[in-house]
């Protein structure tokens, strides 16, 4: 059979000069490895003008952010005003539509705000222990037995008033129910009601002795 080379009118020994001719350099080139650009170790930051290491900028995609993490978060913060309340009305609408008939995307929203929750709940049990400290009108302080008081509390009654009661004790005091909201009178069962008139002002030793029994006599 006629050797195909020689039937496209190229000889066989024409085709094998040709090859190692047109390979070896090709070989030779690929094998050259030329070095890329290296990553860089550290970077001035445009905002604080501060030379910071690499690790110090938040990752995006291969390279990293322009500005360093804490001043890339001020800027973000800084911003932030600008977009507060600027989704359009569709979006909002499209949210609460899928939040009301997907019990999957419910699912989500719950496992998102619990995460962020449990993230940041030192921060926040620390924010209402000082509030609660410092802040004489602290709308807590109407509630921090809210299972008792609000069962007890009338709908007619001036939380305005409530408030002043509790802003207006003295330190080392303590608002205390003058007819317990869950008490005995004289062996009797008795829930007294969550008013300003039923209020007074108690020292912690004499509101543990009092507990939730009192008398008619004292009353």
């Amino acid at each position: 059979m006629r050797p195909r080379m020689a039937w496209l009118g190229v000889g066989i020994s024409a085709f094998t000069e040709f090859t190692q001719f047109y390979i070896a350099p090709t070989c030779y080139n690929v094998s050259i490895v030329k070095p890329g650009p290296q990553p860089f170790q550290s970077k001035i930051c445009p905002l604080c003008k501060i030379e910071k290491p690499r690790s110090e900028y938040y990752k995006k995609g291969r390279g990293v952010s322009h500005k360093f993490k804490p001043c890339s978060l001020i800027y973000s913060r800084a911003r932030a005003s600008r977009y507060i309340g600027k989704y359009p009305e569709y979006q909002n609408e499209w949210r609460s539509k899928r939040y009301a008939s997907d019990a999957a995307y419910r699912k989500k929203i719950a496992a998102q705000k619990k995460a962020s929750y449990e993230k940041r709940v030192k921060a926040i049990n620390a924010k209402r222990r000082e509030r609660w400290a410092k802040d004489p009108n602290n709308p807590a302080r109407l509630y921090h037995r809210r299972k008792d008081v609000n069962g007890r509390t009338p709908p007619w009654v001036s939380k305005k008033a409530l408030l002043e009661v509790y802003s207006k004790c003295p330190p080392g005091m303590e608002v205390d129910h003058i007819i317990p909201l869950k008490g005995v009178i004289d062996g009797r069962k008795v829930s007294g009601l969550h008013v300003p008139w039923n209020l007074q002002y108690l020292t912690p030793a004499e509101n543990r002795k009092k507990k939730n029994i009192v008398s008619e006599k004292d009353i």
